[in-house]
């Protein structure tokens, strides 16, 4: 039964859920997009029947016409497997943007091969021939295709990204629900496998070796036409235009490297310090292990074991106890009294309260345009330091001393504004935690460097 495809896009809709199986079946197998006749004739039975009476949706949503209709391709029927059609594996990728399918290293360096090929192609072609306007179209196309997939990637990074921090807070929590050693490795993944790819890809200044990254390809090809017309003309004002929107994720993608790379840095310490833990632990059993011979003597561990070898942290303690034992040998008569008189006298005494009144500084709302425009024309006059042992620091006093009705929000805003303006290479960031104060609020802060000399990348 031959449809409109509006009806079965409209079914296919309400019953997304059902279809998404199949994407995850796809998404965990080898990516390809076919999937089992037997798996959609479980859901179709199981889920969709049972969840309507409708006939319509019975009929449309059937096997054979799905089939019909162009939605599945029936391969061989001796290998059980159906593909279903790509337009609708990205329709219900962009429905569900958890299952949005991650760009990978590879599948950047096929988007970059395309735009430099295509560039390198547009160069030795006359510009008044059909070959260069079909060479141009296809241009377009591929920068409309490239925008299009670094937004919903984006979009997909960003998801996955606030879902690991809400999981890395449970683990901050305490919770024991969250292994340290698999948070740790799914942040890695995240990171190394998806965002430093998607992070290299629009970097405007990423230098390749014998080819040009993206934003070189395409700043050449405005370059060219720039020079080809005597000036800047239409074409390169609009190809300026469609590279401007897809290297504005940069400053989106940077965030989620530097939030990746701070989970990193502090799970790396802590799956250390298990690892370490693990490690003892199981070097302690393995020296129980011949004590447990039934035997009445030499059943303990004996200060001369070697395990104690590596335990240097005790070293030292007797020592310190023999030292240090006439403070600890408490008159059992009369320490109850004295405490209690210690404890009476803390109660009477003043304390220093200067600091209860604080409060977390929580951003209500963004600050009014007006004063984003003063803070950032005030940022852009000044001169960056070479070298700051706090940015934070640095600019809340700039900005005190140079508005009126300064507050914490003003320095929020400064980070934002001063933070594109500096090379990544040079801020270094410390795990020591930072606060600054003004009025009756703080915000805590993890300390950032900048340094003269720019890292090695």
């Amino acid at each position: 039964m031959r449809l409109n495809r509006d009806v079965l896009i409209s079914a296919i809709i309400t019953y997304q859920d059902s279809f998404f199986k199949l994407l995850d079946h796809i998404d965990t197998h080898d990516g390809s997009l076919e999937f089992p006749e037997s798996l959609y004739l479980n859901i179709f039975n199981n889920e969709i029947c049972n969840h309507t009476d409708d006939s319509n949706i019975h009929a449309f949503l059937n096997i054979s016409s799905l089939i019909e209709n162009g939605v599945f391709i029936h391969n061989d029927k001796n290998t059980g497997l159906i593909t279903i059609e790509r337009v609708i594996v990205d329709l219900l990728r962009f429905l569900d943007i958890k299952r949005a399918k991650e760009l990978t290293h590879f599948d950047f360096n096929h988007l970059r091969k395309r735009t430099f090929n295509i560039v390198s192609d547009i160069e030795v072609l006359d510009p008044e021939s059909q070959d260069y306007q079909d060479a141009m179209i296809a241009f377009n196309q591929l920068m409309s295709e490239t925008h299009s997939k670094i937004k919903e990637n984006v979009n997909g990074l960003t998801a996955q990204v606030e879902a690991i921090a809400k999981t890395y807070k449970s683990y901050d929590e305490g919770s024991k629900k969250v292994s340290v050693v698999d948070l740790h490795k799914k942040v890695t993944t995240l990171y190394e496998r998806y965002v430093l790819p998607c992070y290299e890809f629009i970097n405007p200044e990423m230098e390749m070796v014998n080819t040009m990254s993206f934003s070189k390809s395409v700043e050449f090809l405005i370059n060219y036409h720039s020079k080809l017309n005597s000036g800047l003309s239409g074409t390169a004002i609009s190809i300026q235009f469609r590279k401007t929107a897809i290297t504005s994720y940069y400053k989106d993608i940077s965030l989620l490297a530097r939030k990746l790379e701070r989970f990193s840095n502090h799970l790396e310490r802590d799956r250390n310090y298990f690892l370490a833990i693990e490690s003892a632990f199981s070097k302690l059993m393995d020296n129980i292990i011949p004590l447990r011979h039934g035997k009445q003597r030499y059943k303990y561990l004996s200060p001369n074991n070697e395990i104690f070898t590596n335990f240097t942290i005790f070293d030292g303690l007797a020592h310190h106890k023999l030292k240090f034992s006439a403070k600890l040998n408490w008159n059992k008569e009369t320490t109850n009294l004295r405490f209690k008189e210690y404890l009476t006298c803390i109660n009477q005494s003043d304390i220093n309260t200067k600091n209860n009144n604080l409060k977390p500084y929580i951003p209500r709302k963004s600050i009014s345009q007006e004063r984003q425009v003063l803070i950032t024309k005030l940022l852009f006059k000044i001169e960056i330091p070479k070298v700051t042992k706090d940015l934070h620091l640095f600019i809340y006093n700039y900005l005190r001393l140079s508005i009126k009705s300064f507050s914490l929000a003003d320095v929020l805003f400064g980070l934002e504004v001063l933070i594109p303006m500096v090379d990544d290479n040079r801020m270094t960031s410390s795990f020591k935690i930072k606060q600054l104060r003004d009025g009756g609020f703080f915000i805590n802060y993890i300390k950032i460097e900048l340094n003269e000399e720019l890292a090695n990348v």
